[in-house]
């Protein structure tokens, strides 16, 4: 296992692991939807990877596909807000100098 909390093993994507799941758990989009209150449609673009789920909806998403939350939600900050995510979990000095690379 990695011992960098700075430098995450995301195995699979975060869009990938949640269809998987639905699948495994054979639940379709319109349950999966309902039970979030959100759209179906909203349901297909998070597993197409085209639209970011709302990080306030983490640990139900973890409550309805039987995932841990804390590791879901740490995978989506790691996947959608690295930066944030090494802030929090990791190594500050990797994150500061990360933003003094980054162009203005």
């Amino acid at each position: 296992m990695n011992e960098n909390p700075t430098i995450t093993a995301i195995e699979i994507p975060m869009h990938i692991l949640l269809r998987r799941r639905r699948q495994e758990l054979k639940l379709v989009q319109s349950k999966v939807a309902e039970a979030l209150h959100v759209s179906p449609e909203c349901v297909t673009l998070w597993e197409a990877g085209r639209r970011r789920m709302d990080l306030s909806k983490l640990p139900r998403i973890a409550v309805v596909l039987q995932l841990d939350p804390q590791k879901l939600c740490a995978q989506a900050l790691a996947e959608f807000h690295p930066l944030f995510y090494a802030t929090l979990l990791g190594n500050c000095t990797v994150v500061l100098a990360n933003i003094q690379q980054a162009p203005a």
